[in-house]
């Protein structure tokens, strides 16, 4: 079987990760005050990473019950 690519798996995770860098140097230099949206916007890049792999594993095991 070919091993497909995930971009959008790629992607929210490279975007969480990001954000999660920035959160803590924003943290470190201004306080947690200034860091809380960009924690906010890690914790939603791991949960759309979570979820477009639980779809994408759904995906591949109705394409394995189908052959």
């Amino acid at each position: 079987m070919k091993q497909k690519k995930h971009p959008m798996e790629i992607l929210w995770i490279c975007t969480g990760i990001m954000c999660f860098i920035v959160a803590i140097i924003r943290n470190v230099k201004f306080g947690f005050d200034e860091a809380k949206a960009m924690y906010v916007f890690t914790v939603i890049a791991a949960l759309m990473f979570l979820w477009r792999r639980h779809l994408r594993k759904n995906e591949e095991e109705k394409d394995k019950k189908q052959q």
